[in-house]
């Protein structure tokens, strides 16, 4: 066994469940992938593999699959504890949150330009429901998104949490003084989309409070959430971070609703562990420091 190439293939193999999607991971064909795993078996003297309709490890293969992930997992230590930054390359695909990608992402984006100048950075902002399901998937090398993500691959760790906010239109003519659910009612309420733990956690926060005729309303976009109430349309709940500048020049203003008590909402960011994560691993300690996150 010349290096860990080989032991790499079989984790690939195993992780995406069959040798032509592993070829692809790998940038290599699915003969080379064959010829990589039946050299080991020859060195090992054992069968890795059975091959049938869908490939299952032997026994012999389950054991070596645990050393692999160990001896890789290590290399990945090595080189997060001691390589050169500047000697790190490649495409980085990032997915962020809309409300990191304007808290965090501009700060992050030049400190990995300038620690790290050989990485290429891939980036989308989506809505954390769809990170987690690319992250999974592999779309996505590092998620950055409200919440963790629930794989047993998967490296959770905290980054930041912004508390929610109502925010409305002064055209509105809302007394300047502590309201309550019942007086909002004549507007929609607009928040995240509704498969999103923000838009649950609304939910339930309004059946509890017993009030008739609240309709709450979701956006993918809180540009859109800020737009719509600074037209007068709705109140809209997001955090209050992302619209400090409305806030401050006066468009929109921040109401007190004294019967509903919204959650702050925790931020973290998470990549799937494999043989090639340290990158991620390393952008996600960056991520961290810049949010001031505690160790």
């Amino acid at each position: 066994m010349r290096d860990l190439r080989s032991l790499e293939t079989v984790i690939w193999v195993v992780r995406l469940g069959g040798f032509r999607a592993a070829a692809a991971r790998l940038n290599t064909s699915q003969s080379a992938v064959s010829a990589r795993v039946a050299q080991l078996e020859q060195e090992l003297g054992i069968r890795i593999f059975q091959r049938g309709a869908r490939v299952t490890l032997t026994a012999e293969g389950s054991a070596l699959l645990r050393y692999a992930e160990q001896m890789v997992d290590l290399r990945e230590e090595m080189l997060r504890a001691i390589a050169d930054p500047a000697a790190m390359r490649g495409l980085l695909r990032i997915g962020i949150s809309e409300t990191l990608a304007h808290t965090l992402l501009p700060r992050l984006v030049q400190r990995i330009g300038a620690a790290h100048p050989g990485i290429v950075l891939d980036m989308v902002v989506d809505i954390t429901p769809t990170l987690r399901q690319s992250l999974a998937a592999g779309h996505i090398d590092i998620a950055m998104l409200a919440g963790t993500v629930d794989d047993p691959r998967a490296v959770n760790q905290p980054l930041c949490a912004y508390p929610l906010g109502w925010l409305a239109s002064p055209s509105l003519g809302l007394p300047d003084r502590p309201l309550r659910l019942s007086e909002l009612t004549r507007w929609p309420i607009l928040s995240f989309s509704h498969d999103t733990e923000v838009s649950a956690a609304l939910r339930g926060l309004f059946a509890d409070a017993g009030v008739p005729g609240v309709r709450l309303w979701g956006s993918t976009s809180i540009a859109t959430m800020a737009e719509l109430a600074r037209a007068g349309v709705c109140i809209s709940v997001v955090q209050l971070v992302a619209a400090e500048r409305d806030l401050a020049e006066g468009r929109l203003r921040r109401l007190e609703v004294e019967d509903v008590a919204l959650p702050d909402v925790g931020f973290h960011v998470a990549y799937i562990r494999k043989p090639d994560s340290h990158v991620a691993a390393t952008i996600a300690a960056l991520a961290r420091d810049l949010a001031g996150a505690p160790d």
